[in-house]
C-alpha cells in the first residue's frame, strides 16, 4: 500500500542550497516568502533556513505597534543604515514576514518579528463568513471572477436580512485620515468594457420591500460632514468623459424621479434644493448649467432646460415649470429671481437674447404671458420695451373686406374712406392695445372696423370710425369686445 504522506521535518526549518554564499542573519526570499539564515551557508552547499521563530529585524522608517503585520522588502533601506533590504509597515512592493510583537519608532533600527512563512493571496474560493474583513495592504481589492468566454463574475455588498427587525445596513466608507490628511475614498464603479464593449453600469438602489404596500428603500448621495469650521463635502453627479475621439460626446447625466407603477399614481419628485444655512449664514446656492464648449473655434456652451413633464395621456396637461425665489422671513425679502443671457467676449459678439413664449398652438388657443400679476407693486423696466410694429394696406369696401390689424402699432397706406377702403382690428380682450397711423401720403379718409360683434367707442356694434388724413389713434379694449380710442378723436 502506498503511504499517503511521509514525515520528512517538523518545518521549523527548511533545507536550502543557495546559489551564492549566505551569511547569518541574512533573509533569503523563497518565491515570495521570507526566511532567515541562522548559520552562515556556503554557496552550493546545503544548509537550513528558519521559518518560525522571533528575530529583531533591521526596519526602515516605518512606525509599527505590537500585533500590526511586518513585511520585508528586499531593496528597502534601514534606518541610519545602507544595507539592501529592510522590514517595513508598507505592503506595496514587499512580502509578508510575520508580525511585530513589541513597538518600534520610527527611528528605531529594528522590530521584533515573529515569522509567518505564510503567502500572501488575493483569491478565496467559495464563501466567507466574517465580523470583519481589514486590509493589511495598502488596498483592500474585492472582484469578481474574471470571465473566460463569458461575462465576469458580479461583486453583491448587502446587509443582512432582518428577522423581526429591519434589514441590516450596507456601508461602504473610505477609511480615516490622520492628522491634516484627508479621508480616502470610496467609489463605486462599472467595469472597464472590452476592446469595443461598453463600460459596465453603476447602479445605486434602495431596497425593493418584500410585504405589499411598503415604501422601497430610500437612496441616499450625501457629502461628508465637515468639522469646525471647515466645510462639508461636495456631491457631483458627472456624465462620463467621451473617448479620445474626434466626435466622442460626453455622458448623459440625469436625475429623474422614479416611475409609477400603479394604475393612477403620480411619479416621484425630483427636487434640487442648496443646503440649508445655520445661524445668520445664507443658504447653499443652487445652480444649472450647460457645459462649457470644448477648445475648438467654433465650438458652443452647451444648452440649459428647465422643462415641465410631457403629456402622455390623450388629454393630459404638460408640467409646468416654475423658477421661485425663496420665501423670505420676518422682515427679510424674499428671494429675487433673475434671468440673464450670456454675456459676449470679443469686440464683435452679441451677448445671448433673452426669449420668454408660449408653446405653440397647434390649432388650439395661444397661451398667455403674465409679467408684473396680481402679486407684483409695479413694473419696472431698464429700457423701454419695443413693440411690434407692421405696414398694412387698406382693402375692401366693407367691414368683412377690410384688412386685419395687429397688436402694435400699424402704418396704413392706400386709405380711401370714399371707396370703403379700410382695415379692421382684432377681436376685443380685455388690455389689448393697436396703434393705427393713417400715412401722410395718401391724404385720405381711413375707415377703421371692429371685430364682427366688437364695437368702438360709443359707436353701434359693428360701425367703422373714420379717422381723418394724416391722423394716428391708440386703439384700447377695455374690455372683451369693446374698444375706445386715445384720444376720443383720432389727430
Amino acid at each position: 500500500m502506498t503511504t499517503e504522506a511521509r514525515f520528512i521535518q517538523d518545518g521549523k526549518s527548511i533545507d536550502h542550497t543557495p546559489g551564492s554564499a549566505v551569511i547569518a542573519g541574512d533573509v533569503v526570499l523563497i518565491g515570495t516568502i521570507p526566511f532567515v539564515a541562522k548559520l552562515d551557508i556556503e554557496a552550493g552547499k546545503l544548509g537550513a533556513l528558519a521559518a518560525e521563530g522571533v528575530f529583531d529585524v533591521l526596519k526602515d522608517g516605518s512606525t509599527f505597534t505590537a500585533g500590526d503585520a511586518v513585511y520585508w522588502n528586499a531593496t528597502g533601506t534601514p534606518v541610519g543604515g545602507a544595507a539592501t533590504g529592510a522590514a517595513t509597515s508598507t505592503a506595496s512592493g514587499a512580502h509578508l514576514m510575520g508580525v511585530a510583537l513589541a513597538d518600534a519608532a520610527a527611528g528605531a533600527t529594528t522590530v521584533r518579528v515573529k515569522l509567518t512563512a505564510a503567502k500572501r493571496t488575493t483569491t478565496i474560493a467559495g464563501s466567507v463568513t466574517a465580523d470583519d474583513i481589514t486590509g493589511s495592504d495598502s488596498s483592500l481589492g474585492i472582484t469578481g471572477k474574471a470571465g473566460a468566454a463569458g461575462g465576469g463574475g458580479a461583486v453583491a455588498v448587502a446587509g443582512g436580512a432582518g428577522d423581526a427587525g429591519a434589514g441590516g445596513a450596507a456601508s461602504m466608507a473610505g477609511g480615516a485620515g490622520n492628522g491634516a490628511n484627508a479621508g480616502g475614498a470610496a467609489s463605486v464603479a462599472g467595469g472597464t468594457g472590452g476592446a469595443s464593449g461598453a463600460g459596465g453600469a453603476a447602479n445605486l438602489t434602495g431596497g425593493t420591500p418584500a410585504s405589499g404596500n411598503a415604501a422601497g428603500g430610500a437612496t441616499s448621495v450625501a457629502g461628508g460632514a465637515g468639522s469646525g469650521t471647515g466645510a462639508g463635502g461636495a456631491v457631483a453627479l458627472a456624465g462620463g468623459a467621451s473617448g479620445a475621439g474626434a466626435t466622442g460626446n460626453g455622458g448623459a447625466a440625469s436625475l429623474i424621479g422614479g416611475a409609477a407603477a400603479s394604475t393612477n399614481g403620480a411619479g416621484g419628485a425630483t427636487a434640487v434644493a442648496g443646503g440649508a444655512g445655520a445661524g445668520t449664514g445664507a443658504g447653499g446656492a443652487v445652480s444649472v448649467a450647460g457645459g462649457a464648449s470644448g477648445a475648438g473655434a467654433t465650438g458652443n456652451g452647451g444648452a440649459a432646460s428647465v422643462a415641465g413633464g410631457v403629456a402622455a395621456s390623450t388629454d393630459g396637461d404638460g408640467g409646468d415649470a416654475s423658477l421661485t425665489g425663496g420665501a423670505g422671513k420676518g422682515t427679510g425679502a424674499g428671494g429675487a429671481v433673475t434671468i440673464t443671457s450670456g454675456e459676449s467676449e470679443g469686440a464683435t459678439g452679441t451677448a445671448g437674447d433673452v426669449e420668454i413664449d408660449t408653446g405653440a398652438a397647434n390649432g388650439g388657443t395661444a397661451g398667455n404671458i403674465t409679467i408684473a400679476g396680481a402679486n407684483a407693486a409695479s413694473l419696472k423696466f431698464g429700457k423701454m420695451p419695443r413693440i411690434p410694429v407692421a405696414t398694412v394696406a387698406a382693402l375692401g369696401a366693407d367691414q368683412a373686406g377690410a384688412a386685419a390689424l395687429s397688436e402694435g402699432f400699424n402704418l396704413v397706406t392706400d386709405a380711401d374712406g370714399a371707396a370703403g377702403k379700410g382695415v379692421r382690428l382684432p377681436s376685443a380682450v380685455a388690455g389689448m392695445q393697436v396703434i393705427v397711423k393713417n400715412r401722410d401720403a395718401e391724404n385720405a379718409v381711413l375707415n377703421v372696423y371692429p371685430a364682427s360683434g366688437d364695437a368702438i367707442n360709443a359707436i353701434a356694434a359693428n360701425g367703422e370710425i373714420e379717422m381723418a388724413a394724416k391722423t394716428c389713434a391708440l386703439f384700447v379694449a377695455y374690455s372683451d369686445g369693446q374698444w375706445y380710442t386715445c384720444p376720443l378723436l383720432p389727430s
